[in-house]
């Protein structure tokens, strides 16, 4: 994919970035729409005005590989290569718990009001642990050690406090290479699906 720059005599504007790649778990259809309600039941529940994240839209992040100016080749071959190499298994994913991260968003302002949990979001950290070990073998930079598993409901401009909500639960039996063209409105591209290894006693 070529850029092509323009600018005027004497000056040179940077460009910003349009694509970010990242890792995720995509939600199952059930669950999504579980998370949805969730989120609707936060605006009644706290009167909440601000923007949702569109069902279609909704994920887990296991690592952001960057913003760049166009697609890299030599980033998505090291994902490729790393993302070839998990042996996890299939497993069961559970969020029971709302809480608003203080880091706020970068582009809206305000403050990601997410959705969490405990001990069943114990093999989403097994999964972004993996990864990060062989991204980093495969020569990609700047994956943390570590990540806390949530999923964003909505942006608001103050803080909700964090409380229980239903349970959200789910298999996860894949994991996928996430595409997107910021700053526009546009559904997430998937460039890659990996299966995890199924277990011998049925998950639910």
């Amino acid at each position: 994919m070529s850029i092509r720059k323009t600018s005027l005599p004497g000056f040179d504007y940077p460009q910003k970035p349009t694509d970010r790649l990242l890792f995720a778990v995509l939600p199952a259809k059930p669950a999504a729409t579980r998370i949805e309600q969730v989120t609707q039941a936060l605006r009644l529940e706290h009167d909440l005005h601000g923007a949702a994240v569109h069902t279609g839209q909704l994920h887990i992040t296991l690592a952001i590989l960057g913003e760049y100016l166009g697609l890299p080749h030599d980033v998505l071959a090291a994902a490729t290569g790393a993302a070839s190499q998990i042996e996890q298994t299939a497993f069961r994913v559970r969020f029971d718990h709302v809480q608003t991260f203080r880091n706020k968003s970068s582009v809206s302002g305000n403050y990601p009001i997410v959705l969490c949990g405990d001990e069943g979001v114990i093999g989403l950290e097994t999964l972004h642990q993996g990864l990060a070990g062989r991204l980093r073998r495969f020569g990609v930079k700047g994956i943390p050690a570590s990540m806390t598993p949530h999923v964003t409901l909505l942006y608001e401009p103050e803080p909700v406090p964090s409380h229980a909500v239903a349970a959200v639960e789910w298999t996860v039996r894949e994991f996928v290479l996430l595409h997107r063209h910021i700053g526009q409105n546009l559904p997430y591209s998937i460039l890659g699906r990996w299966p995890l290894q199924k277990v011998s006693w049925p998950l639910q």
